[in-house]
């Protein structure tokens, strides 16, 4: 029996949107560790958080692992 034209129509178009449901949830991976990786997280420790805010140069440079 031959196989109607709707038929692999359809299964193509079931292949190519797989394809394209895959390639999107692999960017939206990348872009999640690019964003929230570990690499990215600032510290958040009271002495680097008041050195931010109060700007004063020898915390914010010992913080930063500078020395004066």
């Amino acid at each position: 029996m031959a196989v109607k034209n709707s038929d692999r129509s359809s299964e193509r178009l079931g292949i190519k949107l797989a394809v394209v449901i895959g390639c999107k949830i692999a960017l939206i991976t990348v872009i999640f560790f690019l964003f929230f990786g570990p690499e990215t997280k600032t510290d958040q420790s009271a002495e680097a958080v008041s050195a931010r805010f109060l700007n004063t140069p020898s915390v914010v440079n010992t913080v930063q692992g500078q020395k004066q």
